[in-house]
């Protein structure tokens, strides 16, 4: 019997798993049940603590944690480095200002989705991509990136709104 190929984590190859770390247990279901409707993608573990989500981690090596930047650790950017060295990470915040994605983006993460930024569509499309190997960004995410690269001249409301200085769009 010739057996099938399998993943980094051992399961089907394409099925891709993931984790959901997020502080509000209902929005956090809500996520795993977006991702369910989705072909490919299964959610192995949802958790509003950063350290059951280490713990998950390790037990379970899920191929994306969905990681809200709200969620209870003492120190969330060690929380990032931790999970990011186990499985590949995607930020999920409310945050719309370029310092503040930025800040986030400096984590060793591979997307950013922006609540409001995205669809479902959006959010599976993100999770394969990931876990694939590529990176997902919001497009507000990607005009932080964009600000930050040219070294963070323009105003952040220029930046998210696409006006000129003057104010016209």
């Amino acid at each position: 019997m010739r057996e099938q190929p399998r993943s980094h984590t051992g399961r089907d190859p394409e099925r891709v798993t993931a984790l959901i770390a997020h502080p509000v247990p209902a929005e956090g279901a809500a996520l795993g049940a977006v991702l369910a409707a989705g072909e490919r993608i299964r959610v192995v573990a949802r958790t509003d603590d950063g350290g059951t989500a280490t713990t998950l981690t390790q037990r379970l090596r899920p191929a994306v944690i969905l990681l809200d930047d709200r969620i209870a650790t003492p120190d969330y950017r060690e929380l990032v480095r931790t999970l990011a060295r186990q499985s590949r990470v995607i930020i999920m915040t409310a945050a719309t200002e370029c310092p503040t994605i930025t800040a986030l983006l400096r984590d060793p993460v591979r997307g950013c989705l922006v609540y409001g930024q995205f669809e479902a569509a959006d959010l599976r499309a993100a999770v394969r991509a990931v876990a694939a190997g590529l990176g997902w960004l919001s497009p507000v995410a990607v005009a932080a990136a964009s600000w930050q690269l040219r070294g963070g001249r323009r105003t952040v409301a220029t930046a998210l709104t696409r006006t000129d200085p003057a104010g016209h769009r």
